[in-house]
């Protein structure tokens, strides 16, 4: 996957070396993907494979989801300013950790 509209917003998937300064955060640390909402890019490892690499790119889709459909203002009006971007990593956390589950749950389901 290249590039991707999620809620008309057109994305892209770059991925980049292990040492990219597009993997660093907007806290300043190093990490395995990121996403960039005003580039409108998620930035991943060329290191990640498999599940890993899985669980990392839905965790950035997550952030597209937020961004996407600006959904960042209903995070910043239930929590603190102090924990708004703890609270977006704990949601695309949750997304990657558990959305596939809940997806297939309701798919065996039908």
């Amino acid at each position: 996957m290249d590039s991707f509209y999620m809620n008309g917003v057109l994305w892209h998937v770059e991925v980049v070396s292990h040492n990219s300064p597009m993997l660093v955060d907007r806290t300043g640390n190093e990490r395995l993907g990121t996403t960039d909402p005003e580039l409108k890019t998620i930035f991943l490892s060329d290191q990640l494979t498999g599940e890993t690499k899985s669980r990392v790119l839905i965790h950035e889709l997550g952030h597209c989801v937020i961004f996407s459909f600006n959904l960042q203002y209903g995070i910043h009006k239930v929590v603190k300013e102090d924990y708004w971007l703890e609270a977006e990593e704990w949601l695309c956390n949750f997304i990657a950790g558990y959305g596939r589950l809940i997806f297939e749950t309701e798919m065996k389901n039908k």
